[in-house]
C-alpha cells in the first residue's frame, strides 16, 4: 500500500511546470523547435495536451520559458569567476567556458542553438532575441567595472567587448556542436579572445 501512495504522491504545481520545462528543453535539442509539439511534451511528461494548458497557456509561453530556464543556466560560465581585475576574470570565464558547454550540450547549447536557427516565420512570441541574452549585459557590466579599475582603455566600447567575448563562447559552442572540440581543446578560440582582450588594454 505504501508504495502505491509513494507511486501516486500528485506532484505540486512547480515541480511539475520543472519536469514540463526539462521535457521541452530535451525535445528542442533532439527535435528543434518544429518537433518539439505540445503533444510530444505531454507525452514525455505523461500528461494529455489538455493537462498541459493547465500550466502553460500556450506552446509559445512554454517555449518562452524554457528559453528563460536555458537563459538562466547560460550565466554559469559568465559568473564562473570573481576575481578582483575584470581582464584576469574574463580570461578565466573563458577558460571555463568549454568545459560548460560541453556539460549542457544537450540542456541549454544545442536547444538555444536550435530556437535562434529556426525560421522566423509564424508566430514570434516566445522568440529569443538579442535583449534575451542577460549574459551580455553582465560582460558588459564588466567592461565597465574595467574601465573604472583602469584595466581597460576608457575608448573602448563596453558593448564592443561584451559581444567579443559573447561570440567567442558562441564560436566554442558550435565547435562543440560540429564535433570539432579539437579547435577547442588546441586553445584556438582561447588564443584569439585572449590577443582581442589584450589589445583593450589600458
Amino acid at each position: 500500500m505504501a508504495r502505491y501512495v509513494k507511486e501516486h504522491v500528485r506532484k505540486s504545481q512547480q515541480e511539475r511546470r520543472e519536469e514540463i520545462i526539462e521535457a521541452t528543453l530535451r525535445l528542442l535539442s533532439e527535435r528543434g523547435i518544429e518537433g518539439t509539439t505540445v503533444a510530444r511534451i505531454a507525452e514525455a511528461v505523461g500528461l494529455t495536451p489538455g493537462a498541459l494548458y493547465r500550466h502553460f497557456d500556450s506552446r509559445a509561453a512554454l517555449i518562452s520559458e524554457a528559453n528563460r530556464v536555458a537563459g538562466e543556466r547560460a550565466l554559469a560560465w559568465v559568473e564562473s569567476s570573481e576575481d578582483p581585475d575584470v581582464l584576469t576574470r574574463l580570461e578565466e570565464i573563458a577558460e571555463a567556458q568549454a568545459t560548460w558547454a560541453q556539460e549542457n550540450l544537450d540542456m541549454v547549447v544545442r536547444p538555444l542553438f536550435q530556437e535562434v536557427g529556426a525560421p522566423r516565420d509564424g508566430d514570434p512570441v516566445g522568440r529569443l532575441t538579442y535583449h534575451d541574452f542577460k549574459s551580455l549585459a553582465m560582460l558588459e557590466q564588466f567592461a565597465d567595472e574595467g574601465k573604472r579599475q583602469g584595466r581597460i582603455r576608457d575608448d573602448v566600447r563596453s558593448e564592443d567587448i561584451a559581444w567579443a567575448v559573447q561570440m567567442f563562447a558562441w564560436a566554442q559552442d558550435l565547435a562543440v556542436l560540429l564535433g570539432a572540440e579539437r579547435l577547442v581543446e588546441d586553445g584556438l578560440f582561447l588564443r584569439n579572445l585572449r590577443r582581442l582582450l589584450d589589445s583593450f588594454r589600458a
